[in-house]
């Protein structure tokens, strides 16, 4: 008889439910393990992750604070910890798994937070960075009126974030990732790139929304399993970008991925190798 496959968590976003399940599968237990979620949120699904997995220790970083006074209260009791302001220029452990989700996009100095995620990491950890695309893709469905307004609203914080970030507003900041860049950066701070994942089909992201409770992990296994196959045997480089990135998949799943190891690692997959 087979098993029941394992449970997804933050059911919606197949980024998310990617990371954690590979996190789960690669570190079953009962061996612990430290993570370091680099933005954490209001701490999404960890409440039910550490109930359900007690060999999992979280350690949190969330430089908003109404965010951070919610994820710790909601880990409250958890083998968990959450961290805010400054305080990721002194932290100090060796992380076994570092995640970052939907962050890096918000970040201001990009090279200071790879250089503290290196730091962080312990020498044979994983680092899974994934930022997303969806704030800057301004599509309008002229038939759907209604979502006009959020359209207009994201471009608009887009144009108005760099200026309130220079003038000390720095919580709505957000900016375009350009995979060169990105890329480069990773390199620059002592990572090689073990694979790199596009995720979010933006119809199944949508489709998503209307499913079922009780059917919304069996649709979010398809889900998964569907990109996978994109990832692994439709991937292809275009002659030129479009919203900062060459590959084919990325014009229609606005996530992307990248599983990083130490450089001193054995020699792994650089960005030319990936994606051909």
């Amino acid at each position: 008889m087979s098993s029941s496959p394992p449970r997804l968590y933050w059911l919606g976003n197949a980024a998310k439910m990617t990371i954690i399940d590979e996190i789960l599968r690669r570190f079953p237990g009962p061996q612990p393990v430290v993570i370091f979620d680099y933005g954490c949120g209001a701490g999404g699904d960890w409440p039910d992750i550490l109930s359900a997995h007690p060999h999992f220790r979280l350690i949190g970083y969330e430089p908003h604070g109404p965010s951070a006074a919610e994820a710790r209260r909601r880990l409250q009791g958890a083998r968990a910890e959450v961290w805010m302001d400054d305080a990721v220029a002194i932290l100090s452990f060796s992380a076994d798994v570092i995640v970052s989700f939907s962050v890096f996009e918000h970040v201001i100095d990009r090279n200071g937070f790879l250089r503290h995620a290196r730091r962080l990491m312990a020498p044979d950890g994983i680092f899974f960075l994934n930022y997303d695309d969806g704030h800057f893709r301004y599509r309008v469905d002229l038939g759907y009126p209604a979502g006009w307004l959020e359209r207009i609203r994201s471009a608009l914080r887009t144009i108005v974030s760099g200026p309130l970030a220079a003038l000390g507003f720095p919580s709505r900041y957000q900016r375009r990732v350009l995979a060169r860049d990105v890329d480069r950066l990773i390199l620059q701070n002592g990572f090689k790139i073990e694979r790199i994942d596009y995720s979010n089909i933006d119809d199944f992201k949508n489709l998503a929304k209307t499913i079922p409770e009780e059917k919304r992990q069996d649709f979010s296994r398809l889900w998964i399993e569907t990109e996978h196959k994109l990832n692994e045997y439709f991937r292809v480089r275009l002659p030129s970008e479009r919203f900062g990135d060459d590959t084919n998949l990325w014009q229609a799943m606005s996530s992307r991925t990248l599983v990083l190891r130490s450089a001193q690692l054995a020699p792994s997959a650089t960005p030319e190798t990936l994606g051909a």
